[in-house]
């Protein structure tokens, strides 16, 4: 049954954003654990992995040992993916791709949670679920990253990862309890204002640097690869005439060299899948940072709106 969403228990998220800003400059990573019911994924726990500098061969222990203790006093032991954090969604590289792979052949339903700690402000809780397609999930197998075997898997950039809806799900006393809070403290809870601040330059230009990066570096992969094109030509044209030259010198009944060595000299295609991946951030950004303008010029018009009101 294909995965419809994701939802996590509140407290279980909590775990994952007091990890994450714990640690706020540092990529970390931990478990989500849970149950797929009826294709809805269901995230009841989760907890951190081993510190960058602590991870090898202690970390498969680490896990086993983990789950162990989870079983012995009746919490759900079940891995239904990881979570990792992100700095300014810049998360997508190497490392997250091949581990969400070896998740994902093991456990098929299983999905990598993204929270952003510089992301999420007043009002904006930046997390969300992901899954490699299924077509990337063919074409990582084959290991091979060429431009030939992307265009033969008919691969795009938008084909790496599918979001998954998420929601967060709390207990009924949770909610009756954050209602009576607010009850209580109605001034301190108030924050409609709030949700009016203006992005801030900081993290706007943050992003555009980013994303201005990111095109660099897709320059410079498109330069190899033009390179790489130019190369394989060439090679091309030598293997073409030798194979002519051979022909002739057997038509005339002369000894040819042997040079199939060089006649059967595999093309130098160079890997393709860094490129597909800064264009992929590439397009994340945009898109964030159209979102950001969109939400700006909105609020910028209702605190216009206001003021005038206020005015009169």
């Amino acid at each position: 049954m294909p995965l419809k969403g994701v939802q996590i228990d509140g407290l279980a998220l909590l775990k994952i954003i007091k990890h994450c800003e714990e640690n706020k400059g540092e990529s970390v990573s931990g478990q989500l654990l849970g149950l797929n019911v009826r294709g809805k994924l269901e995230v009841t726990n989760s907890f951190p992995g081993l510190p960058s500098d602590e991870k090898g061969q202690d970390h498969e222990a680490f896990l086993d040992t983990m789950m162990k203790l989870l079983k012995q006093v009746n919490v759900d032991n079940n891995s239904v993916g990881w979570y990792q954090s992100a700095f300014i969604g810049e998360w997508i590289d190497h490392d997250v791709i091949r581990t969400q792979y070896s998740f994902q052949s093991a456990i098929p339903e299983s999905v990598v949670l993204v929270y952003d700690p510089y992301t999420t402000t007043k009002g904006n809780l930046a997390v969300k679920t992901y899954r490699l397609s299924q077509k990337f999930m063919k074409f990582y197998r084959t290991k091979d990253f060429s431009h030939v075997n992307f265009a033969r898997h008919k691969i795009d950039t938008s084909d790496i990862f599918d979001e998954i809806p998420m929601k967060v799900h709390n207990s009924h006393l949770i909610h009756g309890f954050l209602y009576e809070l607010q009850e209580q403290d109605k001034d301190e809870f108030s924050c409609e204002f709030d949700r009016l601040d203006l992005t801030g330059d900081m993290l706007f230009k943050r992003n555009l640097d980013i994303m201005s990066t990111c095109i660099d570096n897709l320059m410079q992969d498109q330069n190899k690869f033009s390179y790489n094109l130019r190369q394989v030509a060439r090679l091309k044209q030598q293997q073409q005439a030798l194979k002519i030259k051979r022909e002739a010198k057997l038509a005339a009944g002369e000894t040819a060299e042997d040079e199939t060595i060089l006649l059967k000299k595999p093309m130098p295609h160079l890997p393709r899948l860094d490129a597909y991946l800064t264009a992929h951030k590439i397009t994340h950004y945009s898109k964030k940072l159209k979102t950001m303008i969109g939400q700006s010029v909105t609020k910028m018009f209702e605190v216009d709106a206001l003021s005038r009101e206020m005015c009169t």
